[in-house]
């Protein structure tokens, strides 16, 4: 009935535009259902989408098309669906960006044996929708249209529908915005292997393996900083050389070397022009007149991000998103409740794996804290012991301090070497305040303590803080406990041009002490950057020589710009940018800040800190841009995946929702039901440290955690700061265990919340398939149960319920909800009238009982 409804309308002239693309996308989902449910008599066994990936392909057809009605073989398969499996059995790939105008595949393919799980191992609560009077109202329909408006502003922004680039990717020619929109939303999990480290287990911190050509892009959004020179006067960059020669450092390089731009790349130059945002142009456009990569400019980034937070604050969307929250909730504690013993027994037999063997990645972990405090308190006791007469610190008139000599000028001795003296346990004197927080880092509250063993600039070169990160590292690698990744986050502050080549030349060193020699890449970490919010500090540190916001975006990003395009000038850096996966955005989101203004970075010289939504605009500019011109090069990319959140104003999530593929903490989308409705329906990444929230801002009890875990959004466990927050040396783990008693979680859902880290992760696409299937791609119900060690019965609820959320969505903003309501409710009465006659007619004899006339 909703398939002829919305079919007969499709040519209507008077419909408005919107609402006809909308239409067309109902009707292609419906024909995506039709034909999913017509592949033999597993119809019950497919779901209607399997995440956000696969319910938007159909969205993704160029031109409206709507794939054709599949034809039937002989044996009731759909013959295009039957091509797809043969060329899987030839070795080809069942779908991928290339060929995304055939046909969509089913939800779940046809296992090779054509055993599919039992009928009554899978999930039967599915639908969320209440068909009485009353359920569907014109509130309810403009808080739709509101939904999928605010979900286009996602997509203009973080999906890149907004950037206009002329970039070609190498041979290619030029392509259009829609093309490299499109590639970036399939591309998103791809390789990001310009070099791709070898992941086995037991593999050293510095064995690297170089990554498959094919692979070697990647499109999520982020971005990196450095700098050199000062570009105000807007003078070009010399041209890009057409050959790059190999990296060469004094250093040992990892097995890997950045891949070189092609030979035929067009040379560019870039200009950081006065709006703090970096431009492309062709060599030969001497006169600057065609800026190949345009994005959104300041103005309409704000006056986007305004309409998104009156369309989040208005009535209607606060009711129906709290609405169908609630409903989410309320549908996985029924799915607890009726299938939690089949989940058991279904993850019981998945022999051969379990929670420790599953793989975990530490989405959320800063390096300077990444040790445990027995970690680092055993560590400086053995430098103290066997390195006393180094000397580590440089004082006045060149003169230079040991080891033994620091400990001795501050009064301290070997029995000063306790985790209570040392004093970096997080304790009730943070709560609330960051201030204190901060200065948990100092040991005994000494910053010459930090500067000597948890910096990578002082007088040691950084070499005690490389050896004891090798040592978090090694936990990793040796799979102690369970299988586990991570994700540290390394610093970059953009006080200086030259922080970039000093943490390149840190991370890619070959150190010869400690008991892991050799450099920082490591199998089992991937690097992130961390860019402190620090205007202030920048601006009273440049106090009197006119410096400008646009200073430090310089000192962040030209050497960016300088490495992806002259790789033979900075080959440091641009090894270094080879091994990021990402770029956070970190600090206090409770300090002051000024308002939200159109204005300039190269205006802005007054005290006050920048809008947090207008530094992480300007953050998000030149890496999206940054991430063009490389993924032109066929260089990887970068993903933004900023702190917000945690705590201070609430709309900071809706910049990042804008912005941004996932972020760390997120636990004040509780008090925002209209962000955490779209924050769910996208699956925007969530990577959540409740014993950090603990300790700082939100007590356990009051953490929102498990309900944004039940209600299905993208949720995962991270440790934060181990050094502050926990007691054992496995952090990762210890956060699962306090997380699985506290919230009362079951194996599945740790197992699910894992699977979530992998998800998120940054790590390449041939390491992802080992930990989640072949397939995992196309969504939760593709991952392979004996790898995730989640049921399948999880994993379809989870999909199902997706889906018909986002039809449901779409429905009401198209207009449909009362034919959809009218049919549900006589369907939905033959369903009750159906399971009436199946227990009458079990019956010879039905005795009297309490309202039987109701049967």
């Amino acid at each position: 009935t909703v398939h002829r409804a919305i079919e007969m309308e499709l040519n209507e002239d008077s419909i408005p535009e919107p609402i006809l693309r909308l239409r067309k996308t109902a009707l292609k989902m419906f024909d995506s259902y039709d034909h999913a449910g017509e592949n033999g008599s597993n119809n019950d066994n497919s779901s209607l989408s399997s995440s956000p990936s696969s319910s938007s392909s159909s969205r993704k057809r160029k031109n409206g098309e709507v794939a054709n009605p599949p034809k039937k073989s002989e044996n009731g398969d759909d013959e295009q669906v039957s091509k797809i499996l043969r060329k899987e059995e030839d070795g080809g790939a069942a779908h991928n960006a290339d060929n995304d105008h055939h046909v969509d595949p089913p939800a779940r393919e046809r296992p090779a044996d054509d055993n599919w799980p039992h009928r009554e191992s899978l999930s039967f609560t599915r639908s969320l929708i209440f068909y009485g009077s009353g359920s569907v109202t014109p509130e309810h329909e403009t808080a739709a249209k509101y939904i999928e408006e605010a979900r286009a502003l996602r997509k203009k922004y973080y999906g890149g529908r907004g950037v206009r680039c002329s970039l070609s990717l190498e041979n290619d020619g030029e392509k259009t915005n829609e093309e490299m929109t499109d590639e970036k939303e399939t591309a998103e999990e791809k390789k990001r292997a310009a070099c791709v480290v070898t992941f086995e287990e037991g593999t050293s911190a510095e064995s690297a393996k170089e990554g498959d050509d094919d692979d070697a892009t990647t499109a999520a959004t982020g971005k990196t900083n450095e700098g050199t020179e000062n570009p105000m006067d807007q003078k070009p960059i010399a041209s890009q050389q057409k050959q790059s020669s190999s990296a060469t450092t004094t250093t040992k390089q990892p097995s890997s070397s950045p891949t070189p731009p092609p030979a035929t790349a067009t040379p560019l130059e870039y200009v950081f022009g006065l709006s703090g945002i970096v431009e492309i142009y062709h060599a030969s456009d001497f006169r600057r007149t065609a800026n190949l990569v345009s994005i959104p400019p300041l103005p309409t980034f704000v006056a986007d991000y305004t309409r998104l937070v009156e369309m989040i604050s208005s009535g209607a969307m606060r009711s129906f998103s709290f609405q169908r929250l609630q409903m989410l909730t309320s549908a996985f504690k029924m799915h607890v409740t009726v299938n939690g013993s089949a989940e058991d027994e279904a993850q019981s037999g998945l022999l051969g794996t379990d929670f420790y063997r599953t793989m975990k990645v530490d989405n959320h972990i800063h390096l300077a804290a990444a040790a445990s405090a027995k970690q680092f308190v055993n560590f400086v006791r053995d430098k103290l012991e066997n390195e006393g007469d180094t000397a580590v610190l440089e004082v006045e008139d060149g003169k230079t301090q040991t080891l033994r000599e620091v400990f001795r000028g501050a009064g301290l001795d070997s029995d000063h070497l306790t985790i209570d003296a040392f004093n970096v346990l997080a304790d009730y004197s943070v709560y609330q305040r960051f201030d204190n927080f901060n200065g948990k880092y100092s040991p005994f509250r000494m910053g010459q303590m930090r500067k000597i063993f948890l910096k990578t600039d002082n007088h040691i070169d950084g070499r005690y803080f490389a050896e004891l990160t090798k040592i978090v590292l090694a936990r990793h690698e040796q799979a102690k406990g369970h299988a586990s990744a991570a994700e540290m986050r390394l610093s970059i502050y953009g006080m200086e041009n030259d922080e970039w080549l000093k943490l390149a030349k840190w991370v890619l060193r070959d150190w010869e002490g400690g008991d892991f020699p050799g450099n920082m890449i490591s199998s089992h970490n991937r690097w992130l950057v961390q860019i402190p919010r620090l205007w202030r500090v920048y601006c009273k540190k440049g106090k009197g020589k006119g410096v400008s916001f646009q200073d430090m975006l310089e000192n962040l990003f030209i050497p960016l710009f300088e490495a992806t395009l002259r790789p033979e000038v900075h080959p440091e850096v641009a090894e270094l940018l080879s091994h990021i996966v990402g770029f956070d955005s970190v600090d206090d989101e409770g300090s002051l800040e000024a308002p939200l203004s159109c204005q300039l970075p190269s205006e802005w010289t007054q005290d006050d800190n920048p809008a947090y939504c207008w530094q992480l605009y300007h953050l998000w500019a030149n890496l999206e841009i940054l991430n063009r011109v490389r993924e032109s090069r066929g260089l990887n990319t970068f993903a933004f995946r900023p702190h917000a959140g945690e705590t201070g104003e609430t709309m900071h999530l809706a910049a990042t929702y804008m912005l941004c593929r996932s972020i760390n903490h997120g636990i004040n989308l509780d008090k925002q039901v209209s962000l955490q409705y779209l924050y769910y329906l996208d699956q925007v990444g969530l990577s959540i440290s409740p014993l950090s929230n603990n300790f700082l801002f939100r007590k356990m009890h009051q953490n929102p955690f498990p309900k944004l875990f039940k209600r299905g959004l993208n949720v995962t466990l991270s440790t934060d700061d181990p050094l502050l927050f926990h007691m054992s040396d496995d952090a990762l783990l210890e956060e699962y265990s306090v997380a699985r008693a506290s919230f009362d979680l079951s194996m599945t859902d740790i197992s699910e919340i894992a699977r979530n880290s992998v998800y998120q992760s940054g790590f390449e696409t041939h390491l992802k398939e080992q930990w989640l299937g072949q397939h995992y791609k196309k969504g939760v119900t593709h991952c392979d149960e004996n790898k995730t060690h989640v049921p399948l019965i999880r994993a379809k609820f989870r999909a199902e319920h997706l889906a018909l959320e986002h039809l449901m969505v779409i429905l009401l903003a198209a207009g449909k909800g009362h034919a959809v309501l009218q049919e549900m409710m006589r369907q939905f009465g033959n369903a009750r009238n159906g399971q009436r006659n199946i227990l009458l007619s079990n019956m010879t004899e039905v005795p009297d009982f309490p309202e039987q006339n109701q049967l």
